[in-house]
């Protein structure tokens, strides 16, 4: 983008000269204009975040939205944080229990909608009490299991201790029966198996153990984390390779996966699936996605795969509220999740849009397929773009649900989730945009130590005494060239290095600090 400065009072207001570009005014230019030692005002550098598409509460089923619209209200939050979340444990509390068909005829494409996400907020925004909050009646029906599960264990146990007496008993009647020659008792029979504990959310478990919860609950699993900071930093350790591969494989909800290991032996989970939810923070976020977007090790479509991520605008205004929670509306919602809960994942249900949904999915697949097929899209949000193929359906089928239907997805829910596309599209330009554009984030960490007053006596610098402090965001060589380029632009250094002093060996890249820089400049 241009940068442009005002010269009013010089020229006319409409006049063309009256605003020019900083990087093209030069000190002879800047002197007959009338600035001062040849130097322009050095402009702000463009740090504000791309806008994005405010929440609307029709976008959710409607029996979520009274719990969306209580939390947003007793927890003075963005309604981006309870509605996502509840979107996502939807998906978590489904995942193999239901799928959909998105194409009429094409039976070979099946969709799971689990689905990954998170909510971006710096510390004490109240990530965590919202997911806490919103996930609340699946930790309720996950205590009711496990109690039940505890009075099983120890019928079981009971059971299988008398088993064991009955089986000594009936081998003493065998030996018997041999030495008199009389028929042999009965052999007595084993008490059922003990049924697996029924779980649903899992928080901070190894990838084997998780892949034992996955073979021991074929609908899948809800992976909850505070968080995703540590999740995506175990990821990147040497050595946790097989792990990553896992979770790449569990976002499908539909590929199979085995781990082998001697003393246990073989796992097989056929449909190893996976719901991710969590909460990071701005820049952690940025660092890790830095390296994705350079093409680094992390550029394996990880985190394109975070398809309900939002990073909105946090409310300007606070007041003391204080009110008891909405039951009747955290009733409802924990209703429907029993109620999908209990959907058997042996034989799920497969869902199919009606005509009109049918139509209106075709004409928004056409559409995004052409876009992905054109030049207009940053490579990283095309990545991440290719995977509203199976969102739009996903989200689809999930409003269906909540809504009560039994196996065909209407127009109405096809509509919401094209919605939700667009406004999660939103959300993912302004998570990619830091990082589209590294070398202005570059150049901000750099004005910001020259505000400071880096070489504020000396005058003058070298691309080399830039890159060699090793500042964030400023350790390469590459790193500095391109955030000075930026800062020349905006007229806060020039480039000075044809008119320096030659040295023998490599010329030196040399820059002139702009004498105006001061400490006004430092929260620009």
């Amino acid at each position: 983008m241009d940068a442009m400065i005002e010269l009013g009072g010089i020229f006319p207001k409409n006049d063309p000269l009256s605003s020019v570009k900083a990087a093209d005014v030069g000190p002879e230019i800047a002197t007959v204009l009338g600035l001062p030692d040849g130097w322009p005002e050095p402009e702000p550098l463009p740090d504000r975040l791309p806008d994005v598409a405010q929440f609307d509460l029709e976008l959710m089923p409607e029996s979520f939205r009274s719990l969306v619209r209580d939390v947003t209200e007793r927890m003075q939050v963005p309604m981006d944080f309870p509605a996502v979340t509840a979107i996502a444990a939807l998906a978590g509390v489904t995942n193999r229990r239901v799928l959909i068909q998105p194409k009429r005829q094409d039976d070979s494409w099946i969709v799971v909608p689990n689905l990954w996400g998170g909510i971006i907020g710096s510390p004490g925004l109240m990530k965590s009490p919202v997911m806490g909050c919103m996930t609340q009646p699946i930790r309720a029906m996950e205590r009711e299991w496990i109690t039940a599960h505890e009075i099983e264990k120890q019928d079981y146990l009971a059971a299988q201790e008398l088993y064991e007496i009955e089986l000594r008993a009936w081998k003493d009647g065998c030996t018997k029966s041999f030495k008199t020659g009389t028929a042999r008792p009965e052999k007595p029979q084993p008490p059922a198996s003990l049924q697996p504990l029924r779980r649903l959310i899992v928080n901070d478990a190894t990838f084997e153990s998780l892949h034992t919860r996955l073979a021991e609950n074929p609908a899948g699993a809800f992976v909850l984390r505070d968080e995703l900071t540590g999740w995506l930093s175990g990821l990147e350790r040497q050595g946790h390779e097989q792990e990553r591969a896992f979770y790449l494989e569990c976002w499908s909800g539909d590929s199979s996966f085995t781990i082998d290991r001697v003393t246990r032996g073989s796992i097989y989970v056929p449909h190893a699936c996976v719901s991710l939810f969590g909460g990071i923070q701005p820049a952690r976020l940025r660092d890790y996605l830095g390296d994705a977007l350079r093409d680094g090790p992390s550029n394996d479509g990880l985190m394109q795969r975070f398809q309900l991520m939002v990073w909105p605008d946090i409310p300007a205004d606070w007041k003391y509220l204080d009110r008891k929670p909405d039951k009747e509306a955290l009733n409802q919602v924990e209703g429907i999740y029993r109620q999908i809960a209990e959907m058997d994942a042996a034989s799920p249900v497969k869902f199919r849009f009606d005509d009109t949904a049918q139509a209106l999915f075709e004409e928004w697949l056409t559409e995004l397929e052409s876009r992905l097929r054109g030049e207009e899209l940053h490579p990283a949000m095309q990545a991440h773009l290719a995977k509203y193929r199976s969102l739009m359906p996903s989200l689809a089928l999930l409003f269906a649900l909540a809504d009560g239907c039994t196996d065909v997805v209407p127009a109405g829910n096809a509509r919401q989730a094209a919605a939700w596309c667009e406004y999660l599209e939103s959300h993912a330009h302004r998570i990619y945009s830091g990082n589209v554009r590294t070398d202005y984030q570059a150049a901000m960490a750099l004005s910001r130590r020259l505000a400071k007053g880096w070489k504020r006596d000396e005058g003058t610098f070298t691309v080399r005494e830039v890159y060699r402090n090793g500042w964030h965001l400023l350790e390469s060589p590459e790193a500095a060239r391109g955030a000075l380029l930026v800062l020349a632009e905006y007229g806060w250094v020039r480039d000075t290095s044809a008119t320096s002093e030659r040295q023998a060996g490599r010329p030196a890249e040399t820059y002139q600090r702009n004498p105006r820089i001061g400490g006004s400049h430092a929260n620009q």
